[in-house]
């Protein structure tokens, strides 16, 4: 409900980051671990030839449901609305689907791949069983049950992980992580319906059309949204595998994954959260302000720190987690990590513009994003990965910085608040660099201790940074980390 009283979306916010971060470091734990064996069971060319197949599936899922799903969250309950958007999701799911399957040649014949043709429709069908599972899964962060989703999630990742080493050490090559990722779409789907009271009854699969205009209204923005950031955050895979190949784009993708799982997932616990609550804040602005600086200020103090720490430890991490057959990726790691730094800085910005109801904003913003991130790109491709990474890190500062821009616009809130936000980003990131650097250069013996000890030096040094330039940041944490063992012990 908009306007809900500051305390009771507090406690609600505390506990749905509380049990999405829970489901994160289970889950992308677990993703770790899987990602750790299936890069010492294959090769490069392996991953690259999935990624090749997963492209068009990424892009699939963004609209798998018209963007209802998201209009499920920002509208109040509605038994109307819950069966229109079952309906509308399921025929764009089995729509996608159906596409998939026929246009898997094209998509083959485009990376000149023809091994990546029956993948392709292998994995169309994650579309439609993603398309399932909108419904329930909107539900449940509509009412901000992200205990229950937190099940769901972990589910999914042991799952995927799980059917994917059997399959690898069974000797099925690129098809393990194919039907895994298969397996994990059907048991998020299973799990989230579980979790749920919603049933569909006979009449629910006749559509309402006011309903359906309602939904549509909202999420077509949405999902827009949606495609125009899938491009953004996955064209370079889609350009790195056509231009450099698929060798090329498996050291890519292996480059982007500890960034990703370490960083940037941490931004979807967050992300998950902020836009149902900033949805329920839409009718008190100060009260959406201030959930809007915490967030960012949270967001960016662990974007950089684990960013700044990554940049520096990645010639340890790759060899010691991964082997020595993906030094590699070594440098596009780096820069990689500076782009996920400069995703926190912007972060929050799309999860307002959905909240208070203006989805339109995000895509327009998406959309001149994508125009000048696609030609850059395609310059620096034939120069290779390291180059591709690097620009994807400067352009993502640059958008950062234009994207809360216009955050600060849309709810009034001053630059000045929005620097002082960020300050705890700052010192932590400088703290973390220095204490890895002297733990990384300082110390001699084995790869591994040398990493340990360097993460160590890292977190220690950002902690002693932020002691000295942002005291009331640490409190801050304190007491969010105390609301939510509350949370924890209420819950139980």
């Amino acid at each position: 409900m908009p306007g809900a009283p500051a305390s009771s979306l507090t406690r609600l916010a505390v506990g749905g980051v509380f049990w999405q971060g829970l489901a994160s470091i289970l889950g992308k734990g677990f993703t770790v671990l899987a990602t750790v064996a299936l890069a010492r069971l294959l090769t490069p060319t392996e991953f690259g030839v999935v990624g090749l197949a997963l492209v068009f599936i990424t892009f699939a899922e963004y609209v798998s449901d018209l963007g209802v799903s998201q209009g499920l969250v920002y509208f109040e309950q509605d038994r109307s609305n819950e069966d229109g958007a079952l309906v509308l999701s399921l025929a764009a799911g089995s729509a996608l689907c159906a596409l998939g399957l026929l246009a898997a040649p094209a998509i083959a014949g485009l990376f000149d791949r023809p091994e990546v043709a029956p993948m392709v429709r292998v994995l169309s069908f994650s579309l439609l069983v993603g398309a399932v599972r909108q419904v329930p899964d909107a539900l449940l962060r509509r009412e901000l049950n992200f205990r229950g989703r937190m099940v769901t999630e972990v589910v999914r990742a042991v799952a995927q992980g799980v059917v994917s080493i059997a399959l690898a050490v069974a000797g099925f090559g690129a098809w393990a992580i194919v039907w895994g990722y298969l397996a994990g779409s059907v048991a998020w789907c299973a799990g989230a319906w579980l979790m749920v009271e919603y049933r569909p009854r006979s009449a629910s699969f006749r559509l309402e059309w006011p309903a359906a205009r309602r939904l549509l209204g909202y999420g077509a923005p949405a999902a827009a949204q949606g495609v125009l950031a899938a491009l953004i955050f996955d064209v370079d895979y889609l350009i790195v595998g056509s231009i450099l190949g698929a060798e090329a784009l498996g050291t890519y993708t292996l480059a982007f994954r500890l960034p990703q799982l370490l960083i940037i997932n941490v931004f979807f616990v967050f992300s998950s959260v902020a836009f149902p609550v900033f949805s329920r804040a839409r009718g008190a602005p100060s009260q959406l302000r201030r959930g809007y600086l915490t967030t960012v200020r949270l967001q960016s103090a662990y974007g950089a720190a684990a960013g700044a720490g990554l940049f520096v430890v990645a010639p340890l991490a790759v060899p010691v987690i991964f082997g020595p057959k993906w030094e590699a990726s070594v440098v596009p790691l780096q820069w990689l990590a500076l782009y996920a730094v400069a995703r926190s800085l912007g972060s929050g910005a799309v999860d307002v513009y959905k909240g208070i109801g203006r989805p339109g904003i995000a895509a327009t913003v998406s959309l001149v994003r994508l125009v000048a991130l696609v030609p850059v790109l395609l310059i620096a491709a034939p120069h290779g990965i390291n180059q591709v990474a690097l620009v994807q890190a400067v352009l993502a500062l640059v958008f950062a910085v234009g994207m809360q821009a216009v955050a600060c616009r849309v709810i009034g809130l001053s630059p000045t608040a929005l620097g002082a936000a960020m300050r705890p980003a700052a010192a932590l990131a400088a703290g973390a660099a220095s204490g890895a650097a002297l733990a990384r250069w300082g110390l001699g013996g084995p790869a591994a201790l040398r990493l340990a000890a360097a993460v160590a030096a890292g977190g220690i040094g950002g902690l002693a940074a932020l002691r000295l330039a942002d005291p009331p940041f640490l409190r801050e944490v304190r007491a969010l980390l105390a609301n939510a063992r509350t949370v924890a012990v209420t819950s139980a």
